[in-house]
């Protein structure tokens, strides 16, 4: 059974620039923020980050005193799993079936017991009703 959670992941777009995940992962850690999280890719010539932490404020904070880019939070609904086969596939259905688009998903995971998947959809308050039922 997944616990299932609302929280808020970190959207920070900066110039792309050499060194730019360096400074931005070096503040972080300066803040003592875990990065449970993260996916980053180029988009023209800026760098866009979507850093799922441990502390979305202090990790906000944190991003902003790089005097570069914007910062931002994005909803997003986290869902911890045992990590075994099948159990993102259960939390894809029960969101198709209650009609619900899932509009960013990312993931890793290891040879842990558990997984957690980090997802945005078109409605995170039907989205967490209809998980919470599974």
């Amino acid at each position: 059974m997944a616990k299932i959670v609302q929280r808020n992941e970190i959207l920070f777009r900066a110039p792309t620039r050499v060194g730019l995940l360096a400074d931005v992962t070096e503040r972080l850690f300066a803040k003592g923020i875990n990065v449970l999280g993260i996916r980053a890719y180029e988009e023209g010539d800026t760098g866009v980050f979507l850093i799922f932490t441990d502390d979305s404020r202090a990790a906000t904070e944190a991003l902003e005193t790089l005097g570069e880019g914007r910062v931002g939070t994005i909803p997003v609904i986290a869902a911890v799993m045992p990590n075994t086969p099948g159990q993102l596939a259960e939390i894809a259905r029960a969101l198709a079936n209650a009609d619900i688009n899932v509009t960013q998903v990312h993931s890793t995971t290891t040879d842990a017991p558990t997984a957690e998947v980090v997802l945005t959809t078109d409605d995170n308050i039907a989205a967490l009703d209809a998980l919470q039922r599974l």
